[in-house]
């Protein structure tokens, strides 16, 4: 409050607000055309030795910082991204911290032209800054600063413009993040550097939850096969191209159509696919036939190469697999590859960004291939492969999850998983003659059985977790009305970090009491209806998960792409205590 009293103390001569801060430039990244979409950058500078208040300020006493753009006909503003905030203390008040915006600031917002644009009659639109300006000693009156431009002909911002805007939507999580720092490192560091930055960033989509099925298949897949580690290697590099072939493929299709990324996998015959093969990889780990290329292509060949062509095969199929690992270098990549409406340059981005996710299923293969190398590899060999054949069935029935109703597959897997160990400890007759080995086997029996007792007793006991209400913009409307924070969870049915959030986040209890606070909205996009197309426009969902979350005020706080933690989430929500 000390704040207060110190802004409505009148000083002789005080400052002109309007000369506080000034709007240095407003301009377009690329030209405004029907049908197409840009994106405006407006750069402000604060005098040295003010600051305004940022977009959220931490007390609501305090004013916000606000950017309005007013755009002409035929033009629709999207949401305004604004810089990061900094947590100052002043000289006046060393008990109280402040989100504050000082320096040199970039806002950014998307402008979209529909059909019917034109740029030959001009494009004006007006952009008013709304702040309140303090020192260290006052607070001056609320002011507002206002320029128009004209869109039809606005150039380009500067580059270090742009480099700024993009460190804001980091912090921020707007939309434009990743696309804007990504699309810095391939201009101020050429192609090289920028290829080297995304391959980078396809290692790092190891870390989230969606290629888990990738770690199975692998494991299964390339323990099945035999001979030198030169020809593994070969094999696995097969692997990893067909990853990296239909993963850019369906990347550059999606970016291209401005679909939701990953949506292949709500089709039920593309499940179903998937399913059928695992289940026939899975027949050949059990022993029921020896999985060979046609003759025909063998014979085309000139050498017979068990294994290559079934490799790639895989890979193209697991490519699908790996469709939904949004992060955010994923979500700016599509927005790269929209904004270039270059196929060729998207297919490039995706193939570099697939190759760097399959390059650790390389060492994966090779590691699982080796299995038929070690020593005494006689019947406890049938042992393994038709432990990978149990796999190989398990994670059949976790892609055909979506096509069953109320998730029955994934709440069976667990009692799947202990049965199959049950059998393997106790009753496969392979692998029982070395008796080191039959000592292994009844101790993942014993583990199995333990296990699947402990999940018996679990299901007589209810597990809280974070109740969402399906998503209706009545109730959205009413908990804006009544002042209350909302979050907002957008999934499908087909989305693998989704589930996995399921099973981790929205469990943890410290979550579940923390969201207790919110009302909670979950949208379900696996439908691919007008409904669901408005929700995904509206929101600015690329792909899911996206949690979306939205104080007291109405406002969107944060916008998240991606598998979020039981801790993040936590941190996210205590965000608005």
């Amino acid at each position: 409050m000390l704040v207060l009293m110190r802004a409505a103390i009148a000083l002789a001569g005080p400052p002109d607000p309007a000369a506080i801060v000034t709007i240095q430039s407003a301009a377009l990244d690329s030209p405004l055309a029907a049908g197409r979409a840009s994106l405006l950058v407006v750069t402000a500078h604060i005098a040295d030795g003010w600051h305004i208040n940022s977009d959220h300020p931490l007390g609501h006493y305090y004013i916000p910082t606000r950017l309005s753009v007013s755009p002409p006909t035929h033009v629709t503003a999207g949401a305004i991204v604004y810089p990061p905030a900094r947590l100052v203390t002043l000289a006046f008040a060393p008990a109280e911290k402040l989100s504050v915006f000082t320096g040199a600031i970039a806002f950014k917002v998307a402008m979209t032209a529909d059909a019917n644009f034109t740029s030959a009659v001009g494009a004006p639109a007006k952009i008013e800054l709304h702040y309140q300006a303090c020192n260290d000693a006052q607070c001056l009156r609320p002011a507002s600063v206002a320029t128009t431009i004209d869109l039809s002909a606005a150039p380009p911002p500067a580059a270090s413009d742009t480099s700024n805007a993009g460190t804001g939507a980091l912090s921020d999580g707007g939309l434009a993040t990743s696309e804007t720092a990504i699309a810095g490192v391939f201009a101020a560091h050429g192609y090289l550097i920028g290829l080297l930055v995304v391959l980078l960033g396809g290692l790092a989509l190891n870390l989230t939850p969606c290629v888990y099925p990738l770690i199975g298949v692998t494991i299964a897949y390339f323990g099945n096969e035999s001979g030198a580690p030169r020809k593994v290697i070969v094999l696995a590099s097969l692997y990893v191209l067909g990853i990296a072939l239909m993963f850019s493929a369906v990347g550059v299709a999606v970016a291209l159509s401005g679909g939701l990324f990953g949506a292949a996998l709500q089709n039920p015959y593309v499940l179903a696919g998937i399913a059928a093969m695992l289940l026939t990889l899975a027949a050949s780990s059990f022993g029921l036939f020896v999985l060979q290329p046609p003759q025909w292509i063998m014979r085309r060949a000139g050498v017979a190469r068990p294994g290559y062509f079934g490799a790639l095969l895989m890979g193209f199929g697991m490519g699908v697999v790996a469709a939904p690992c949004i992060g955010p270098i994923v979500l700016g990549l599509l927005l790269m590859v929209q904004r270039s409406q270059s196929a060729l340059f998207g297919f490039v981005l995706f193939f570099t960004l697939a190759i760097g996710l399959g390059l650790p299923y390389i060492a994966l293969a090779v590691a699982a291939g080796s299995i038929r190398r070690l020593p005494r590899s006689g019947e406890w060999l049938a042992w393994i492969e038709q432990l990978f054949g149990f796999i190989l069935v398990g994670l059949a029935l976790y892609f055909l999850d979506p096509v069953v109703p109320h998730r029955l597959i994934t709440r069976s897997l667990p009692y799947y998983a202990a049965a199959a160990g049950i059998f393997l400890g106790f009753a496969s007759p392979a692998g029982r003659n070395w008796r080191p080995f039959l000592i292994l086997r009844s101790v993942l029996g014993m583990v199995a059985a333990g296990a699947l007792i402990y999940l018996l007793i679990q299901s007589r006991r209810t597990v809280p977790q974070v109740a969402f209400q399906a998503f209706d913009p009545t109730l959205l409307q009413a908990a804006k009305s009544a002042h209350r924070p909302i979050v907002i969870d957008f999934s499908a049915d087909w989305c693998v970090p989704c589930r996995e959030m399921e099973r981790t986040t929205f469990i943890d209890p410290a979550v579940v009491r923390e969201a207790a606070g919110f009302v909670r909205l979950r949208a379900n996009l696996t439908a691919e209806n007008s409904a669901n197309q408005a929700l995904i426009k509206e929101f600015g969902v690329v792909g899911v998960p996206t949690t979306v979350f939205i104080d007291a005020n109405g406002i969107v706080r944060k916008h998240r792409v991606g598998y979020i933690g039981p801790a993040e989430f936590l941190k996210d929500l205590r965000e608005f205590d």
